[in-house]
Parts: structure tokens; C-alpha cells; sequence
């Protein structure tokens, strides 16, 4: 048995760790500083619509990125891939540090340090999704994906908690350190993992080479495998809905409605996020038997998340009491938006051949991406226009959830594969 056939026996072995291990910093990392930045424009601006710009926009980068990520992602090696994408985010990282007491006009700035963060990321995750299949068995991809997410969720979990707390007391500089410090750690674990790589060959030029390879992830996504064109279809209407309100809601409500510093604010994401926690543990108690053919139930549960947090605005309870519901109904929606995502992924990962996952991955997240964007500017301006009765924004967002679940249901109710 040769070295790919052992790594792809078992779901814990070294390498599967070693890349699990660097997730759980690299990712801790960036979402520290993806949660601070758009947090302390909001902070000194006071301003929703601005704070759903400075969210919304660098996810242009992740959309223009993703593609080239994914081409890499097959093309290249893997292991060198994360490597300079780590070293990369730290020297960006370290960079602002050196530059930010020479430089006033903050608001543009912080934008482009989260578009450059975002372009990294955009070509870091296809090849993390495109790791998981040669470093696991093809049967044990729902629980390698639920390890994703509840890595995903550990990070999180810590991450806002530990950027308000650092942010609201100490400011801004120290949530830079940390951030410098994960993606350098990363970096160094990343030397040590050994991914399998299969050479392919490339056309003459770099255009050709990338026309050839978008055009092929095309044809399979939608000629091939026309099912992977209708799932990220969902996931579009998912996200610019269920996820965008959620997101961006929850430190504007907390902040802005209820009175409450941005302590509180992290102290909810990092509870809410148990919710990944607790989803991606159920979906990989579940495993194969979690299917995306009645996906169209948990969006339709994160639908009736929603209505408690519009009650609570539309009732006016006393702001503690109005804090726990909205938090614990943040909570719900991201278990069961859980539900949906990994399936989905896992099911992505199936059925496409391993020569193409990182290209298809990245063809298919752009409208996700583009979903995000869209999402934080589109409730970042209703947050701001109907400031006196956010329970409307809510109610909206919950009515078009709907919309997509019983969609779901009536255009994707199919037999897995």
C-alpha cells in the first residue's frame, strides 16, 4: 500500500491533524481581525450603512480571488499554497502596524486591509476544501467537513469574545498582534504537512491555462453535474438572507438599539457560534445519513430563528432580557444553518473528481461570496433607514427565508447519489 492509500484509510491521520491543527489558528487569526476592523469603524462612526460597506465590500476580493484559488489549488502544491498564504497575511498584518500611526484616512484603509485579507483568504479556502479529499476516505467526508466547521465554530467562538474584550479596553493594536502572531504559527505548521500531488499538465500560456480550467469546473458544475449549479443557487439566497441579517444585525442591535458596549457584542457572537459548534457536531454524528435532499428543513428552521429576534424589538422588553433572546435565537440559527452548509459541501466534494474539486469549489462559492457582500450592504442600509423599527428588517429577512426554504423543497427535493 502506497503513502496516499494510507492517509486516505483513516480520518485522523497526521496530516488530516496537521491541517485541522493549522485551521484552528490560522482561522482564529483571521477571524479576530475580520471582527474587530468593520466593529471599530462602527465604534467611532456610530453609522450602520458605513459599517455594512466596510463588511460588504472586501468580499469583492474573496469573489475575484476564489477562482485563481482554485486553479492553484489543483495545479500547485498544497502544502507551499497555505504556506506563502500565511506568510503573506502576516507580512500584511505586520505592515499595518508599521504604517497605521503614518496613515489618517482610516476608513478607506481598514477597507483595503480587509480586501487584502479577503483575497487571501479567497485563494486559502479552495485549497483546504481540495486537501480534504486526498487526506481523507471518500466515506468519511460529512465528518472531516462537520471537523471543518466545528473548527470553524471553536474560532468563533473565541475569536469575538476575544476582539471586543481586547478592542472595547485596550483598542485596536493588540487584536494586530494577535492576528501577526496566528498567521505566523500557521505558516510554521503548514511546513510540516505532507498533502499528495498529482502534476498536471498546463497549456501554453497562463491565459489559456486559466480559460481551460474555468471552463472545464463550468461545464461539470452545470452541464455534468447540473445539481451543483442549483446548491449554489441556495446557498446565494441563503446567505443574502438568513446569514447577512444575522451578521450584520447582531452588533448594530446590540450596540445601537439596546445601548450596550462592545464587550456585549462579543461576548454574543461567541455564544451564538456554539451553535456551528453544535451543528457540525450532530452532522457528524449523522454522517452519510445527512443528505442534501431535504436541505430545505433547516433553512426553513433558521426562518423561525429569525421571528423571536423581531418579536423581541417589536414587544421592547428590558434590554438584558432582549440581549439573551436575540442571542440565544443567533445561536439556533447558526446550528441549524449548519445543517445545510456541510452536506452540501461534502456532497460537492463526492462527486466531483479530485483534479477538479479546488477549481469547481471556487466557481461555486462566488455567488455564496457574492451573496455576503450583497447581504451586508443590503441590511447595513435597512439597519440605518428603519432604525426606529428594527423589527421590521428582521421580519423581512424571515419572510425571504421562507421564500428560500419552501423553494428549496419544490426545486431540489432530489435522490442523493
Amino acid at each position: 500500500m502506497d503513502n496516499t492509500e494510507q492517509v486516505a484509510s483513516k480520518l485522523w491521520n497526521r496530516n488530516f491533524s496537521l491541517l485541522v491543527i493549522g485551521q484552528i489558528i490560522s482561522v482564529f487569526g483571521n477571524m479576530v481581525l475580520n471582527f474587530a476592523l468593520p466593529l471599530y469603524i462602527l465604534d467611532i462612526s456610530g453609522s450602520p450603512a458605513l459599517f455594512g460597506v466596510v463588511v460588504g465590500l472586501p468580499f469583492v476580493s474573496l469573489l475575484i480571488l476564489s477562482p485563481i484559488g482554485g486553479i492553484m489549488a489543483d495545479r500547485l502544491k498544497k502544502q507551499r499554497i497555505l504556506f506563502w498564504l500565511d506568510v503573506s497575511a502576516t507580512a500584511l498584518v505586520v505592515l499595518y502596524l508599521l504604517l497605521s500611526g503614518l496613515l489618517m484616512m482610516l476608513v478607506p484603509i481598514v477597507i483595503v486591509k480587509l480586501l487584502a485579507l479577503n483575497a487571501i483568504q479567497g485563494m486559502y479556502m479552495p485549497t483546504v476544501e481540495a486537501s480534504i479529499p486526498v487526506l481523507v476516505p471518500s466515506d468519511r467526508l460529512v465528518p472531516a467537513n462537520s471537523v471543518i466547521g466545528s473548527i470553524n465554530a471553536l474560532s468563533n467562538l473565541a475569536a469575538p469574545a476575544v476582539a471586543g474584550i481586547l478592542l472595547g479596553r485596550f483598542g485596536l493594536f493588540p487584536i494586530l498582534i494577535v492576528g501577526a502572531i496566528c498567521f505566523a504559527l500557521t505558516a510554521i505548521m503548514d511546513l510540516m504537512i505532507r498533502i499528495p500531488y498529482k502534476k498536471q499538465q498546463a497549456p501554453e500560456s497562463i491565459v489559456k491555462m486559466v480559460k481551460s480550467d474555468m471552463s472545464q469546473a463550468f461545464h461539470f458544475a452545470v452541464k455534468e453535474e447540473p445539481i451543483l449549479a442549483k446548491l449554489a443557487v441556495i446557498m446565494f439566497l441563503f446567505i443574502v438572507t438568513i446569514a447577512a441579517v444575522i451578521l450584520v444585525g447582531l452588533p448594530v442591535l446590540i450596540t445601537q438599539v439596546l445601548g450596550m458596549g462592545m464587550e456585549y457584542v462579543g461576548m454574543s457572537k461567541g455564544i451564538s457560534v456554539v451553535g456551528v459548534l453544535i451543528g457540525s457536531a450532530i452532522a457528524g454524528a449523522l454522517g452519510e445519513r445527512l443528505t442534501i435532499n431535504r436541505i430545505f428543513l433547516p433553512i426553513f428552521l433558521c426562518c423561525m430563528t429569525l421571528i423571536p429576534i423581531g418579536l423581541v424589538f417589536l414587544l421592547d422588553p428590558p434590554p438584558f432580557i432582549a440581549y439573551v433572546i436575540i442571542t440565544a435565537a443567533s445561536t439556533l440559527t447558526f446550528a441549524t444553518g449548519q445543517l445545510f452548509q456541510i452536506p452540501v459541501w461534502a456532497y460537492i466534494q463526492k462527486v466531483t473528481p479530485t483534479e477538479l474539486v479546488g477549481k469547481v469549489f471556487s466557481l461555486i462559492v462566488i455567488l455564496p461570496f457574492l451573496a455576503n457582500g450583497l447581504g451586508h450592504l443590503l441590511f447595513g442600509a435597512l439597519f440605518e433607514q428603519f432604525y426606529t423599527v428594527p423589527w421590521l428588517v428582521i421580519f423581512i429577512a424571515a419572510f425571504l427565508a421562507g421564500v428560500v426554504a419552501l423553494y428549496s423543497r419544490r426545486h431540489f427535493n432530489i435522490a442523493t447519489k
